[in-house]
């Protein structure tokens, strides 16, 4: 091969190359990062070493605190989450994790046959047990507890959730560990009582959001519950129970439904379905209820659960009294009810009017009953000679032209004229006592 050859060989490479850079320089130019542009999310920094405690975050109870109200039941739904690496039956065999049955009170690194990391090795040498306050700090995060760890869930950030997960491992045992005694500081306590105090202020945001919407806004929205709910009085079982008087009912209460054991547990504990209740559960069913079978992602805005469930108080022959939203909007409607009640009221003065009226005609009808007495009076006189006489000129004078017309043979008679027949004349109906001469 001569050098010729050669030559065109290294430059071929070396055309390769610069080719390959300079579309790489090109490529970050075009692609280059904006810092500080768009959505981002700061990802935690893991806790030192040092910080690796497990001490409970300020504002959380202890976890004696919360081991006193901790309900293994809610705790047993969560266990779901470890079933696929650990056996918690009483076999309690070695999967990808070591058995966890009788975990609670038990020495950490300890499982017969299992192969520890080196961390939780080294805590097992030194004694340490799986005790409340090692469970709670490595199950909310396994590896800023126990750096090194081989464990691979990212951990539970509920307190409430992890107090009720221990409290299920506790009696997942053949000798259950005893319950930590109660925190005796009472000044914690009354922090928590003045917190829970003021939790109905954390509730106003579905108070205030009922207090501005009405039933009609819900109505629309209900649609999206048509077609696994019935919402009608007959309050049929479909996919889902049906939902007809659902405001204030006790949780899992309608009858033939079979419903998950989480709701059913809510059930049990006497839970309803207040607002509050209403508004998790369909802002998030599984965030609710974990282990619920409610496959519906829930509804974000929270006017639009307000009017839902203002509109599901209406479906109920018994209404709650939603004195924050749906009670507040009767309120509203019932001065324009009272102020309807005056227009009620005048109906009837409206209505008596035309009565009033109707009783000049009675009283105009009264003189066309009178002639008849008038008449046998009339002819009383008349037979005595003069009483007709007298009032024959009043004939004269409000007698109509137009009845003379009527009848030429019949004449009035004057002054000094005597009615052959005056019961005949009279009930000729000229006589100025009878008011229908004037309407004929």
């Amino acid at each position: 091969m001569n050098s010729f050859e050669l030559n065109k060989i290294f430059g071929a490479i070396l055309g390769t190359l610069v080719f390959v850079m300079g579309v790489g320089f090109i490529a970050d130019e075009i692609y280059a990062p904006i810092e500080g542009r768009g959505a981002d999310y700061a990802l935690p920094e893991p806790a030192a070493e040092g910080e690796a405690g497990g001490e409970d975050a300020p504002g959380v109870p202890s976890i004696a605190a919360r081991m006193q109200t901790a309900s293994a039941e809610e705790g047993e739904s969560l266990i779901t989450r470890c079933q696929s690496c650990h056996d918690y039956s009483p076999a309690n065999e070695n999967r990808v994790g070591p058995g966890i049955y009788g975990i609670v009170g038990h020495p950490i690194a300890s499982h017969e046959g299992f192969s520890y990391s080196d961390a939780l090795a080294a805590l097992g040498e030194a004694g340490e047990i799986w005790d409340y306050e090692h469970l709670d700090a490595f199950i909310e995060n396994p590896r800023a507890h126990v750096p090194g760890t081989l464990m691979t869930f990212a951990g539970l950030a509920d307190p409430e959730d992890r107090a009720n997960l221990i409290a299920f491992l506790r009696e997942n045992s053949d000798d259950p560990y005893p319950l930590p005694e109660a925190p005796a500081e009472e000044a914690p306590a009354e922090g928590e009582a003045a917190a829970e105090g003021e939790a109905p202020a954390e509730q106003d945001p579905i108070w205030a959001a009922m207090a501005a919407v009405t039933p009609e806004d819900g109505e629309a929205l209900i649609v999206r519950c048509q077609s696994c709910h019935d919402y009608s009085e007959a309050n049929a079982n479909r996919v889902g129970p049906g939902l007809y008087g659902v405001v204030g009912q006790q949780i899992a209460h309608h009858e033939g439904y079979s419903y998950s054991d989480a709701l059913a547990s809510l059930g049990a504990e006497g839970e309803t379905w207040t607002p509050e209740n209403l508004s998790a559960f369909l802002e998030s069913p599984a965030d609710f209820a974990p282990g619920t079978r409610m496959a519906f992602p829930g509804i974000a805005d929270v006017e639009d659960r307000a009017a839902l469930i203002v509109y599901l108080n209406t479906l109920s022959e018994n209404p709650m009294d939603l004195s924050g939203g749906a009670a507040g909007g009767e309120a509203e409607a019932a001065p324009a009810e009272g102020d309807a009640a005056p227009a009620e009221g005048e109906a009837p003065a409206e209505e008596a009017a035309p009565a009033e009226e109707a009783a000049p005609a009675e009283t105009e009808e009264a003189p066309a009953e009178q002639p008849a007495l008038e008449e046998v009076e009339q002819l009383n006189l008349e037979e005595e000679g003069e009483a007709a006489a007298e009032e024959a000129p009043v004939v004269e004078v409000e007698a109509p032209q137009d009845e003379t017309v009527e009848d030429p043979n019949t004449q009035v008679p004057g002054a000094d004229q005597e009615m052959d027949n005056p019961a005949e004349e009279i009930g000729t109906g000229r006589s100025w006592r009878n008011p229908n001469i004037f309407t004929q």
